[in-house]
């Protein structure tokens, strides 16, 4: 059996690691929130995120209390959990959101200028062949036009040949 002054310090380490598993549900959170997954990607990150949550609980009551799960550790993850919730969770939330969206608009701003070169060789090429799709355009429609006339005279002409019968 411990002594009270160890069994204070594993309850103050468990709702420590209580504050973390609220942090890291706030990080899975704002990802789900922003990324918007399918079914079958927030299956997954469920799945990572109690993988996660259970390896830092293990690893924590391994280390602090000698793998001893004692009702007071239990007590202890909850604890930290609510105070992280009630206490830190709406600020965090706001300022992940805030990292992530800077983020996402550097690396978008990052993409644009790497591509623009590639989009002006394409605005410099596309004058040209732009040209002579109309040119391409405007020939093949004469062609089609002239094939109509054609197909209307041999039309009138097989009338006319029926009409004679």
């Amino acid at each position: 059996m411990f002594s009270t002054s160890n069994q204070a310090y594993v309850f103050l380490c468990t709702v420590y690691a209580g504050f973390l598993i609220g942090l890291i549900y706030d990080l899975c959170r704002i990802i789900r929130s922003i990324a918007k997954p399918g079914v079958w990607l927030t299956g997954i990150m469920d799945l990572l995120f109690w993988i996660l949550i259970g390896v830092l609980s293990f690893l924590v009551i391994f280390r602090v209390n000698d793998g001893e799960v004692r009702i007071y550790t239990i007590v202890g993850f909850v604890v930290g959990w609510g105070l992280y919730v009630l206490t830190l969770s709406p600020y965090i939330r706001k300022a992940l959101t805030w990292i992530f969206r800077a983020i996402a608009r550097a690396i978008r701003w990052l993409v644009t200028i790497l591509l623009w070169p590639f989009r002006f060789l394409i605005r410099i090429l596309g004058y040209p062949l732009r040209g002579a799709k109309r040119i391409l355009s405007k020939g093949f429609h004469g062609i089609r036009k002239g094939m109509a006339v054609f197909s209307l005279k041999k039309r009138r002409k097989s009338k006319e040949r029926k009409e004679e019968f």
